[in-house]
């Protein structure tokens, strides 16, 4: 039975995970902590839940200097993916569909892009 170590890189409050995705072996186990032991949060898959013990909430929270680790308790395909986040607002709004045996490791940012510009009729005001 294989083990993963999965680091989550923090790179200024962006965390990347150190692997893009890992296989989903029934018991296989994986484990998430932070590079610098900073606190993180796990958005899990309805799919990723299902195939994981202990199951993890759908907004899972790392705690600081923390390591946590989980048994895959399945090896059919599914739509199985995790999210990285700072904090708890950093949530995904859909998961993927895609099914493979494979449970994908995504970065999510809280960072919002900017405005779109609509062209000369927009207005631009000092400071913006």
């Amino acid at each position: 039975m294989a083990h993963t170590d999965v680091t989550l890189i923090n790179d200024g409050g962006f965390y990347v995970p150190s692997a893009a995705s890992v296989p989903v072996v029934s018991g296989d186990t994986i484990s998430f902590a932070t590079s610098d032991g900073s606190a993180a949060s796990l958005f899990f898959s309805p799919d990723a839940i299902s195939a994981l013990s202990p199951a993890p909430e759908k907004a899972f929270t790392l705690a600081a200097r923390a390591s946590e680790t989980f048994k895959f308790t399945k090896s059919t395909k599914g739509s199985y993916s995790v999210f990285v986040g700072s904090n708890g607002d950093s949530a995904p709004a859909n998961f993927p569909k895609e099914v493979s045996q494979s449970l994908i490791l995504v970065p999510c940012s809280t960072i919002q892009p900017p405005p779109p510009f609509n062209g000369p009729g927009d207005v631009l005001k000092p400071g913006s």
